[in-house]
């Protein structure tokens, strides 16, 4: 690993705190960032090994304060917190830097508030891309593919419409949503009429049989720099009930070079429109294949669901971690690197699995990863059973 970035971010006299709202959603880089602090909502099973490891961090929970709900700008701003914060940057005399896993238009008041750097991109730019809806027209403004879609609002005679259009099974999406709570199929009105309100403005999409991708990015000052593509695992029956939730990711894909190659231009294409934007640091793509076409789903424009895993695959094998590119971005330091000797895209050596285990309520409630791929198949996907077995079923 070119320890460059890493030393510049260390001899950059700042305090790094991660916010954690979801305990699956978390991050522990203590001792490669040496001044890396994390806050926690909730109290959960890995404080204890924390404790034991004196890696430094706060809990509200352990505070006797209890969260009504799952909200970074929340857990920030509670004074408990704030003092946690101002504390320890005391003691050092460092700069701050709150990194969340999503922006939010409260952590970028109480950053502006107090000058503190907030490593994430403004919460418009990250409204904007990931809304589902704005999506659509933004990927056709700039030649994007995407699966033949409309927006429109939400009722019987634009239903039976676009069953004539797209065909007889349609998706339909809202604005916002996680792990596919946002999304629908279905082959007619007296299926979906109840799911969503009357007259919501909303995507329909036809139905593709197909597979699914991701990767993880990181746009930086010097150029893009993307993951390998990930196959996603969608809607296995035996770790969720929705068809379209995303339970997991692996590397490698196991993909045909083709659709790899049609991955990189097409994340290529998108950075260069986001780039002009002023968007920087990590972002993560959704892609469908179907018929060896890809078409691009959706973004992610924040750090993803599989930062963390991936940031230890990188680290394993000595590869300098996307999540550290992040950091480096916000904290305006001068870091020279070649942008094609941090390329990683066609790297075999990054190997690992994560799979989820969802509640009916879409929660996440078990997560196991690995580093081995645990499907030998993209399409179907066929979970060895040995896996099976590391979980609590």
């Amino acid at each position: 690993m070119n320890e460059n970035v890493l030393d510049l971010i260390n001899q950059s006299e700042y305090n790094f705190y991660f916010l954690v709202v979801d305990p699956f959603l978390d991050i522990s880089l203590f001792p490669q960032i040496k001044n890396f602090f994390l806050i926690y909502s909730h109290k959960n099973n890995h404080l204890k090994k924390l404790k034991e490891q004196n890696i430094p961090y706060f809990c509200l929970e352990e505070q006797g304060i209890n969260l009504t709900e799952k909200n970074s700008g929340k857990l920030l701003s509670h004074p408990k917190v704030l003092d946690y914060i101002k504390n320890t940057s005391s003691k050092n005399k460092h700069k701050i830097a709150i990194i969340p896993f999503k922006p939010s238009a409260k952590i970028d008041f109480i950053c502006k508030k107090y000058s503190w750097t907030n490593i994430s991109n403004p919460s418009p730019v990250n409204r904007f891309l990931e809304d589902k809806i704005k999506f659509v027209n933004f990927c056709q403004k700039n030649n994007l593919p995407i699966t033949p879609s409309f927006i429109d609002n939400f009722n019987l005679p634009n239903f039976q419409k676009y069953q004539q259009q797209l065909g007889s099974s349609l998706v339909i999406q809202t604005h916002f949503g996680w792990a596919g709570n946002s999304t629908f199929k279905a082959n007619s009105w007296e299926e979906i009429k109840n799911q969503i309100p009357k007259n919501t403005l909303v995507k329909y999409t036809t139905f593709l049989k197909g597979y699914s991708l991701l990767n993880n990015c990181c746009q930086t000052k010097h150029g893009l720099l993307q993951s390998p593509p990930a196959l996603q695992y969608t809607g296995l029956p035996d770790f969720t009930q929705n068809p379209f939730a995303t339970v997991g990711r692996q590397w490698p894909s196991f993909v045909p070079p083709q659709i790899q190659e049609q991955i990189k231009d097409i994340t290529e294409k998108f950075s260069t429109v986001i780039n002009k934007m002023g968007y920087k640091g990590f972002f993560g793509l959704d892609f469908l294949v179907s018929d060896d076409q890809v078409f691009l789903l959706e973004c992610n424009p924040r750090l993803t669901a599989s930062f963390d895993f991936y940031t230890q695959m990188e680290i394993k094998n000595n590869i300098m971690p996307l999540f550290f590119f992040h950091i480096a971005e916000f904290i305006n330091i001068d870091y020279p690197i070649d942008i094609k000797k941090e390329d990683r895209f066609y790297n075999s050596n990054l190997v690992g699995s994560e799979l989820i285990k969802r509640d009916a309520n879409n929660n996440t409630i078990e997560k196991i990863k690995r580093f081995s791929a645990f499907s030998v198949s993209y399409s179907p996907i066929k979970i060895k059973p040995s896996v099976y077995k590391l979980f609590t079923w």
